[in-house]
């Protein structure tokens, strides 16, 4: 089931519970007869949602508020969680819609000038009796390549792309390093970042919050992770809550360098921890990093803007220049 249709049923459901609509009242309202069925059965309200296939985690924030007679709030932060997650893949989205969009336009461009502008230039050149400049030849040759080799160069790149992808599916510890070096990457490293780290506490947070204990928190947000990175934090975490050790303690002894879990957030946990108030820090801190994203995100947009335009405007001008350089030439000699 997608992210949206998920929310809209918590959202609803949240809505009419708080009215005063019993459970079941309110799925028939809703007209879901696979939740109705279920129900009538005599299951509950999360193993049904669990069939549709909801996220695990909301089914664990369900199963907490069933158990302690809290449904609606947890429905509340279920449909918090659905619409956070929603609209941080929309950032994502965001940050890397507007320069793949400007590249494939590039490109489809520069395969309309080998394939049918240059070739035509060509023939017109074929009458000159001079020597074609540098850049025009090297122009023509590399037309004769795409003309001849293009779609087997978008074969082996495919195939490439296939092996490198079977190799991810089956090799862990390709995957792993994999998400670590996305995040040295200049600028989207730093989305990455601020993206984990909204998750890891949002997550944490929300759970906590409704009671869950750290530990099964921990546990839950590393399974529900999409990254390699997360999980070992939170691996790496739980073992060290387990031995004893502090929330606080155990982030900074295995963030040491502060990479993910920047000082001020990490003094920011270590106080929560001694006031109580550990599940409302970490949400505070995930709307924190929510906002550095909205700011990552609008400075890739507009850093991005110019230098694509710049690249566009040499590529087509480095080609239109290339292909005029005899005629320039040949009105100088005339």
């Amino acid at each position: 089931m997608k992210d949206l249709e998920q929310l809209q049923i918590s959202r609803q459901l949240s809505i009419l519970i708080a009215s005063g609509i019993p459970l079941l009242d309110a799925i028939k309202l809703m007209e879901i007869a696979p939740i109705e069925k279920y129900l009538n059965q005599g299951q509950s309200l999360s193993f049904a949602l669990n069939q549709l296939g909801f996220h695990s985690f909301c089914i664990g924030l369900i199963k907490t508020g069933e158990a302690s007679g809290s449904l609606h709030e947890s429905l509340k932060q279920t449909t918090v969680f659905l619409d956070k997650k929603i609209k941080l893949k929309k950032k994502i989205n965001k940050a890397l819609h507007y320069p793949a969009t400007v590249l494939f336009i590039s490109l489809l461009v520069l395969f309309a000038m080998f394939q049918w502008v240059i070739p035509s230039f060509e023939s017109m050149f074929k009458n000159f009796q001079a020597e074609l400049p540098i850049p025009t030849q090297l122009l023509i040759h590399a037309s004769h390549w795409v003309n001849h080799y293009f779609f087997y160069g978008l074969i082996g790149l495919f195939l490439i792309y296939l092996v490198i992808y079977k190799i991810w599916q089956s090799n862990v510890a390709f995957q792993k390093w994999l998400d670590q070096l996305i995040l040295i990457i200049p600028i989207y490293g730093k989305i990455r970042k601020a993206t984990i780290v909204t998750q890891l506490t949002r997550n944490i947070g929300i759970l906590y919050g409704n009671g869950i204990p750290i530990l099964e928190a921990l546990r839950s947000t590393a399974l529900n992770s999409n990254d390699w990175v997360t999980l070992s934090l939170c691996s790496k975490v739980k073992l060290l809550l387990s031995q004893g050790r502090s929330f606080s303690d155990a982030l900074k002894i295995v963030d040491h360098h502060h990479s993910l879990v920047r000082k001020e957030y990490w003094q920011l946990i270590k106080m929560s921890e001694c006031s109580g108030d550990l599940g409302k820090t970490l949400l505070s801190i995930a709307q924190q990093e929510e906002e550095k994203l909205d700011h990552l995100v609008d400075q890739l947009t507009q850093s991005l803007e110019p230098l694509l335009m710049l690249f566009m405007g040499i590529l087509i001008g480095g080609l239109v220049i290339s292909l005029y350089l005899p005629i320039f030439e040949m009105g100088q000699i005339l």
